[in-house]
């Protein structure tokens, strides 16, 4: 079956020194070849003037490599594809525009940095243009008197931008999640996305406008809509309550139509029991098959598998390292006997690194998830049960606090977790089976008949990748997962209704 993914390139650049508080001024050059090449490529994908031969390499990469195990493609086929891939440059030509480059004497003028000081903080947020003509937001963050965020921002006139468009930046940043935020003029309210960084590593990143969550003080507002055609400005925000030193790059920032990065995998090969999660670095994909860990690629071909105790259930990538919640005992039991736990895994290898003990989660640890430097684990409950429950730990697994979920009831508890576009997600069992999304203080904010029990996971452009599987009594079990993108209404809009 063919899949479609292609990783954005990831390309090294040059690091500068010196920098300006407030209002900057920029050091400039002329971009180089390099440069000039890497803005093709992206402009290839959202538009732009390059040569053609160029654009369609370009493209093919971003539509994502055939797969051409079991396929036999024809002239038919190969000229089908060609039409496509021409079409889709030809349409991305007419939709891209910048909204903010670096490269010119003015570009700085615009921008200035808004820190904690405001409140009484200690944070100490700059920027400048570098020498390579990108904008470097820096400083260190503070959480002292209360502070604890840094900021920059451009207030440039109206955005003209609409209502299904898509905001989309190329950053390097140093591996924290920052946010980027969007201003009106007159209402009180930015309105936020955040995203995660790859410690010195060039990604590009999409932000549909439809994932923005209105944000005041501090606080959000998930009733209050965005207005595409009130927005005056743009900017980037860190307030990851982690304090030390921190540093993003940003290249451009453009706005575009998605190209609806979307794919359907299958796991390769069957295993002995059925899919309990997966996870990605975007790299490889990462399976757990309850008594089995396999690692593939991004098409689904093994690279690695090892076997593991019974029960091994959802689990999340962070730092190089997999996450596994763990239940030795017994699940769903009203006595509580489990025994819960959270092993670690060297994502590269499969080796296990590490035990940590969850015994909080009373009647068995089933699904685990990241954000901020805290993990959180859910798992099992007895039938009958109202609510849902959310355990929180810090970095070294040492408790911190039990939430409350008022979720109604949903069959044998939660299963799946995750966080993403600002809202936790998590996938339950049941008939039918229930995605549950609340706020990042547990609140609810959706319940929806959707399958995510069998694995969710948070990714780049605002996707989702959500797990698939089923079970053959002489076949064993199979796997597969799908993208997604969060949609108010339904909750989630996969590949099969998604157009590109």
């Amino acid at each position: 079956m063919p899949s479609f993914l292609k990783p954005s390139p990831i390309r090294n650049m040059r690091n500068t020194n010196g920098y300006w508080n407030g209002q900057a001024t920029s050091t400039l050059k002329s971009s180089t070849q390099a440069k000039q090449r890497r803005r093709c490529g992206r402009a290839c994908q959202i538009g732009g003037r390059c040569d053609f031969a160029d654009c369609r390499t370009s493209a093919v990469n971003k539509i994502g490599k055939i797969n051409y195990k079991g396929i036999l493609m024809n002239r038919t086929t190969i000229f089908a594809a060609m039409l496509f891939v021409i079409a889709a440059v030809s349409v991305a030509e007419a939709e891209e525009r910048v909204l903010f480059g670096f490269d010119q004497p003015e570009s700085a003028k615009a921008w200035q940095t808004v820190n904690d000081g405001v409140m009484g903080g200690r944070s100490d947020g700059r920027f400048k243009i570098n020498e390579d003509n990108n904008m470097e937001f820096f400083g260190t963050l503070s959480l002292k008197n209360n502070g604890g965020f840094a900021s920059v921002r451009a207030r440039d006139g109206n955005l003209a931008l609409k209502q299904d468009d898509v905001i989309v930046t190329r950053v390097k940043g140093d591996g924290r999640e920052y946010n980027i935020n969007l201003y009106t003029e007159k209402n009180r309210f930015s309105y936020r996305q955040s995203f995660k960084t790859k410690k010195d590593e060039w990604i590009e990143v999409e932000f549909p406008l439809d994932t923005f969550s209105a944000t005041w003080r501090g606080q959000r507002f998930p009733n209050e809509k965005l207005d595409p055609s009130t927005l005056t400005g743009l900017g980037f925000l860190l307030g990851d309550k982690t304090p030390g030193p921190f540093k993003l790059e940003v290249e451009w920032i453009k706005v575009g139509k998605s190209l609806g990065e979307m794919f359907k995998v299958l796991c390769e090969g069957t295993y002995k029991h059925h899919l309990q999660g997966v996870c990605t670095d975007e790299i490889s994909i990462f399976w757990s098959f309850t008594t089995t860990l396999v690692k593939t690629d991004m098409e689904g071909k093994v690279l690695n598998t090892i076997s593991v105790a019974n029960h091994h259930g959802d689990l999340c990538f962070h730092d190089g390292k997999l996450y596994v919640a763990v239940n030795l005992g017994k699940f769903n039991d009203p006595e509580g006997n489990a025994d819960s736990w959270v092993y670690v895994y060297d994502a590269e290898t499969l080796t296990e690194l590490a035990r940590h003990e969850t015994q909080e989660v009373f009647h068995g640890a089933g699904g685990i998830g990241y954000r901020d430097g805290h993990f959180v684990v859910v798992g099992g409950l007895p039938d009958g049960v109202e609510e849902n429950y959310v355990y929180e730990y810090d970095s070294e697994f040492k408790f911190l606090k039990k939430y409350i979920i008022n979720s109604g009831h949903t069959r044998l508890g939660i299963q799946t977790a995750t966080f993403a576009n600002d809202r936790w997600w998590f996938g339950c069992y049941g008939d039918p089976k229930i995605l549950l999304v609340t706020d990042t203080d547990f609140r609810m904010q959706g319940r929806y008949e959707i399958d995510c029990s069998l694995g969710i996971e948070g990714m780049t452009h605002g996707r989702l990748l959500v797990g698939s599987g089923r079970c053959e009594k002489d076949n064993g079990c199979a796997g597969g997962v799908q993208t997604a993108f969060p949609n108010e209404k339904a909750g989630l809009q996969f590949q099969s209704n998604t157009s590109k």
